[in-house]
């Protein structure tokens, strides 16, 4: 019956956009020095929801009612114009020119203001990027995130390896914090969380981000980051900013082709994406885009120098003496080289350090119909489709208790193939009644979802089915859905009060969050001899247990209220509160209160200061697994640990003393300047300081052991019947932490010779540090405990995983039918702490990445590209502990897994892929 509805109401939207009346605004928009039509221009009309862009070919046509209206063009690297028009009952046809300025990093904004009052980022009281979908393409990057990692100084992104389910999604982050403090909006609707949470030792550990690689970059017309906490105007998450993005509805077609790969050998990257807009009666546009990409993956590991037959990496027995004990490995040690030899075992090439392989496919409708004058409804669906491909550590003959040698003779490598689905559907109307007042309802379903299956494994409790033993399982599915459905209205009383505005807007919400875990098939969890003291479940990865099952659901009420005034022609004042009600923790309230003051035409001075707040996610309270993990274990390198990470509100976390999760909590200061500092140059700098108070972390491993604490583990989990578990982890609200930092923006547009070149200077710098002692178990003594539950290793990974600075300098130059990009990127240091030892601590200086490509218009439909990213092959430093333990030298610390890992896994700041080239084809009809 749903179905039939919706058929329904798309005749009638058809009908009513048929009659809709004749008063518009039409013209085409070049380039006043070429001539050339400029696609995407984005055109807006003061005090109303009205605006458009222009399409492939420049045109674009707006529907407006009789009177007076002041319209704004402007696009990415041009003079914005503003234009006086009078329209009574007649079409009126403006054709504009706009040459060349200072409009990079800047453009009219959505986010961050509910007021309809035109401005750039230079004249809001937040500090805004607008990326526009050419900088993305021009930064030769094939998916959003990493697109954005190269042109957004304060963003983040890097991909992970031997990450589980984080080799197939980027975390990202936003001023140097966690993936699930930045808010992801979707055309200024709050998208929906992806299913997995990371729990692997990757930067964001603990957290659930937005995948942002499910949007296809086809459909994408700009992206907006609002870089200040806005929990006060959009809710939870948004404690670090916001990130907008925006989709196409402009008419046309549009393809772009991208072929590529690292000067490596791998890696091959091929991406195409269409895109194809329509117009709907008079009034109305739909746009349809189509992306698909191949990525393959790469591999820098390095020779492995460990044990691989016989396991000659054994300690010293309570009544061996030392030269016993070296003999001995000295013997064994014998023993391996001679079965390597035999077996002509590959120490090359045993193991996958790099990106996952992954195919990617996304579609993309997004349009709008006006059914009145004042009144349009518009939609917008992205459906994503994604299979993935990486691995773990590789399994050596010498763990007998990890393999069956009747079908893995010289051991194996077992592989993570995921598959993720992402779907969602946004359905709005909105328009104007009586006097301004404009009202908006809307209502966004989506969901994310994240199958495991594993091949390439076994399970090892299964050793007495010898050669008939499973290779290949299903290990479970995560999900999660969500509805928000919002209504809002705002009328902005400047007039009657005298001032130049003065915009009140006001409205509720209401969410519905739905969080599953789904069990995999018995043989990929189940121990069928535990008395063997083999693993239980596929290696690598063991499935999701009937115990983990869970669908739970909660439902989140909201109401919020916006003020913004133009108080003078010089002071701009905004004010905002938001009050949100969740089911399982209750109520909070945030608050902002923020100004920009016009000193003069070239000098503005703007501060906020706010509270925010990130409600524990649904997955945070509700997620459980046992898993396999490689820990660091003194004296024994890497070693496998059946892990359990356990329910917030179960039995184990009870006894472990783990209070109940609760909302994280943040206040905000910011404080900065803009600047028109030449007619052809602006500047924006912005400080600002994030005080987080219980920030919720993933523990670190409460493990089974002979010491004291070890002792006690191991009776707490015996307790709770968790007899085969070696290690316990949790979710709680440990720490509080406090966030500093700058961000800069300088942009200048110059006339080089006959052409022009526009220059960008962007960077941001950040420092984050843990305050005071970490929050302790409310049972067990912090003596004890306390160490473990937020370990050196974790502060390091909140404090130094991402780098503290980022600077990006660089430059386009257009003459004629000519263009260049060179794009110079400087990230900052890193840092790993080892959880035992400090000596295992490393520094990663900074690095400098170099991007340059060189683009040619052959005629008005085809452009092509050449480039390169990271041109002149730099990679991180490699770690400096690497002197691995030998049969004669058994106490050298190592971080490299002998000899496995030549650069860091767990702190990347670009990557560790090398130099990248590509080419690409524009189509544009």
């Amino acid at each position: 019956m749903r179905k039939h509805y919706y058929f329904l109401l798309l005749g009638l939207l058809f009908f009513f956009s048929g009659a809709a009346m004749a008063q518009s605004l039409r013209g085409r928009v070049t380039d006043a020095q070429t001539g050339e039509a400029l696609p995407g221009v984005t055109i807006a009309v003061a005090n109303t929801t009205t605006g458009t862009t222009t399409d492939t070919r420049g045109d674009y046509t707006l529907p407006l009612t009789n009177g007076p209206h002041q319209v704004q063009f402007s696009f990415i690297g041009y003079n914005t114009q503003i234009r006086e028009i009078t329209i009574n009952n007649n079409e009126v046809t403006l054709n504009i020119a706009l040459a060349s300025g200072t409009q990079t990093l800047t453009d009219v904004v959505i986010v961050g203001s509910r007021s309809t009052q035109i401005r750039s980022n230079v004249e809001t009281v937040a500090p805004i990027d607008v990326i526009s979908v050419r900088e993305l393409q021009a930064s030769g990057q094939i998916e959003p995130t990493q697109m954005m990692n190269m042109v957004a100084p304060s963003f983040n992104s890097a991909r992970q390896s031997l990450a589980d389910g984080t080799d197939h999604i980027d975390p990202a982050t936003l001023r140097g914090l966690g993936p699930d403090q930045v808010l992801v909006l979707l055309n200024g609707k709050r998208r929906h969380n992806q299913a997995l949470i990371n729990v692997n030792g990757t930067v964001g550990r603990g957290s659930v981000g937005t995948d942002l690689n499910t949007i296809p970059v086809a459909g994408i017309e700009r992206i907006e980051v609002l870089r200040e906490g806005a929990s006060s105007q959009y809710g939870s998450d948004a404690i670090a900013g916001v990130v907008n993005v925006v989709m196409k509805k402009d008419t046309g077609t549009t393809a772009n082709l991208h072929v590529g790969q690292f000067y490596e050998g791998d890696g091959a990257n091929a991406q195409l994406g269409v895109y194809h807009g329509i117009k709907v009666g008079s009034k109305g546009s739909i746009g349809l885009a189509a992306d698909v990409r191949f990525r393959e993956g790469t591999n820098r590991a390095g020779r492995y120098t460990g044990p691989v037959y016989q396991n000659w990496n054994v300690s010293q027995g309570a009544n061996e003496s030392t030269a016993d004990w070296l003999a001995r490995r000295q013997n064994l040690y014998s023993q391996d080289q001679a079965l390597i030899t035999q077996n002509n075992f590959n120490l090359e090439n045993n193991i996958l350090v790099g990106n996952s392989d992954v195919n990617n496919f996304g579609g993309m409708l997004n349009g709008n119909l006006k059914i009145s004058p004042k009144t349009e409804v518009y939609f917008t669906g992205v459906l994503n489709y994604r299979q993935g491909q990486a691995a773990g550590f590789y399994r050596y003959p010498y763990q007998t208790t990890q393999n069956i040698p009747e079908i893995y003779p010289n051991g194996y490598l077992p592989e993570i193939h995921s598959t993720l689905w992402d779907r969602s559907g946004l359905v709005g109307i909105g328009g104007e009644w009586g006097k301004g007042w404009r009202w908006d309802l809307s209502n966004v379903i989506g969901g994310n979802s994240f199958r495991f299956d594993i091949e390439n494994s076994l399970n090892a409790s299964q050793f007495a089915l010898k050669e008939a033993a499973p290779t290949e399982f299903y290990a479970g599915t995560v999900k999660f859905n969500q509805n928000t459905s919002d209504f809002g209205v705002s009328k902005d009383f400047g007039q009657q009060i005298g001032v130049q505005s003065f915009n009140v807007a006001g409205g509720v919400s209401y969410r519905l969050d739905n969080y599953q875990i789904l069990a995999g098939e018995e043989a990929s969890y189940r121990n069928y001899a535990p008395e063997s003291g083999r693993g239980g479940g596929a290696q690598v990865f063991p499935g999701y247990q009937p115990a983990n099952e869970v669908n739970e659901t909660r439902n989140v009420f909201a109401g919020y209220l916006d003020l913004e005034t133009d108080l003078t022609d010089k002071l701009l004042l905004n004010a905002a509160g938001r009050y949100e009600n969740y089911s399982d923790f209750g109520g909070n309230v945030a608050g902002k209160l923020s100004a920009r003051y016009k000193f003069a035409e070239f000098f503005s001075l703007r501060g906020t200061i706010s509270n925010g707040f990130r409600a524990p996610s649904i997955h945070q309270r509700y997620y459980s697994a046992i898993s396999t993990v490689f820990v660091s274990v003194p004296g024994q390198g890497l070693q496998p640990r059946q892990q359990g990470t356990f329910r917030n509100d179960s039995p184990v976390a009870a006894a472990f003393g783990i209070p109940s999760l609760k909302a994280e909590k943040s206040t905000n200061y910011s404080l900065g300047i803009t600047s028109q500092l030449l007619p052809n140059m602006t500047l924006t700098v912005d400080a600002y300081q994030i005080d987080i108070r219980d920030r919720i972390v993933l523990t670190g491993q409460f493990q089974r052991g002979t010491s004291a604490v070890g002792q006690q583990v191991s009776a707490l989990l015996d307790a709770a019947g968790q007899t085969d578990v070696q290690a316990a982890i949790f979710f709680t609200n440990a720490v509080n932490t406090r966030t500093q930092g700058v961000d800069v923006v300088l942009s200048a547009d110059y006339a080089v010779g006959a052409g022009t070149l526009t220059a960008t200077l962007a960077g941001n710098l950040n420092q984050t540090e843990v305050r005071g002692d970490p929050k302790v178990s409310e049972t067990l003594p912090s003596d004890v405990f306390g160490n473990v539950l937020f370990n050196r290793q974790e502060r390091g990974r909140l404090e130094w995983s991402q780098p503290r600075s980022k600077f990006t300098l660089g430059g386009t130059y257009r003459l004629s039918k000519f263009s260049s990009t060179l794009r110079i990127t400087r990230f900052g240091e890193v840092k790993t702490f080892d959880p035992n030892s400090a000596q295992l601590d490393e520094d990663f200086s900074p690095k400098t990445a170099t991007d340059l490509n060189v683009s040619y218009r052959l005629n008005k439909w085809l452009q092509v590209t050449l480039g390169g990213n990271n041109i002149f092959d730099v990679y991180p430093d490699k770690l400096e502990v690497t002197q691995y333990p030998t049969a004669n030298n058994p106490t050298s610390l190592d971080n490299s897994s002998f000899g496995r890992f030549v650069y860091s896994r767990t702190a990347t700041q670009f990557g560790f892929n090398g130099g990248y080239y590509y080419g690409s084809l524009a189509f544009n009809f």
